[in-house]
């Protein structure tokens, strides 16, 4: 058995600190549109108490909507990589905080490319396309050579 880790590899355990980790991004995006939104409220002469319902309700929604994407976000993002006789797993952060089990998929399927700059590998993995960035993976080279080795 193969094992590779992704620089994406969580550095805690801690499920709730990874996933605002994750949502971030969310919050930001999210919170810059309240913000907006604010302001254009403030300027049209709308003041009181109706406006302070309108910040408490974006921001319940901001919070449950950027969890939530933050929750697929860790799921799309893969830290691990086995090779396995004629088998490879790919797991993604959630899978490796959820302690979720992984399942193989069959080497000859993954019908893995590199895209012309070789800095992304493209390959199929259970019902899904997956993209590997050079960046992401320290031994992005000697992954390659495994997936490419299998097609032939």
């Amino acid at each position: 058995m193969t094992r590779f880790i992704s620089h994406k590899y969580p550095r805690s355990a801690n499920k709730l600190l990874i996933t605002q980790e994750y949502a971030m991004p969310y919050y930001a995006a999210f919170n810059g549109v309240i913000m907006l939104l604010l302001l254009v409220q403030i300027v049209s002469g709308g003041m009181g108490i109706d406006l302070l319902w309108w910040v408490v309700i974006g921001e319940a929604l901001a919070l449950g909507l950027g969890n939530l994407l933050g929750r697929a976000r860790l799921r799309r993002t893969y830290a691990q990589l086995f090779f396995v006789s004629d088998h490879f797993s790919l797991i993604s952060v959630h899978d490796i905080l959820s302690g979720e089990e992984h399942q193989a998929f069959p080497l000859k399927f993954a019908n893995a490319s590199l895209d012309p700059e070789g800095d992304r590998l493209t390959l199929h993995f259970s019902d899904q396309v997956v993209v590997l960035q050079r960046e992401d993976w320290e031994e992005f080279d000697l992954i390659c050579e495994y997936f490419f080795a299998a097609q032939y």
